[in-house]
């Protein structure tokens, strides 16, 4: 008796979504647990269904794409936030976005903190 491919009922019908996954940077490892599959099993099935080697090799310019991408996401959100916090936000919200900043924070970060608490303070009385 031959032991049934999990490739045509578990891969097969995923590989659009495999192929986004793999743009979204996830290791051969991540998408082998999402499947519910063993590394070994994923690296089988590549090398014996060209369809899926295609699906998980993303090509370089669309990585540098979505790499581009987050970066112009990520730097637009930051001044939109900054502008926010400078010009409509209230001490309340202020004193929010500070209180989850230093619960995200490591001790060394913390210390500059304090620090540049400091030297605003000083600077403020002179």
């Amino acid at each position: 008796m031959v032991r049934p491919n999990q490739y045509h009922t578990v891969v097969e019908p995923k590989l659009e979504a495999i192929k986004n996954l793999r743009k979204q940077g996830l290791s051969l490892t991540n998408i082998a647990q999402k499947l519910d599959l063993k590394l070994g099993q994923l690296t089988y099935y590549r090398k014996s269904f060209p369809d899926l080697d295609d699906a998980l090799n993303t090509p370089p310019d669309e990585v540098k794409q979505i790499e581009r991408s987050a970066y112009f996401n990520r730097q637009k959100n930051y001044n939109s936030l900054r502008s926010f916090i400078r010009t409509q936000s209230t001490s309340e919200e202020r004193q929010e976005y500070f209180r989850l900043i230093l619960e995200k924070a490591d001790q060394t970060e913390v210390r500059r903190f304090k620090a540049m608490i400091s030297d605003f303070e000083k600077q403020r009385n002179a």
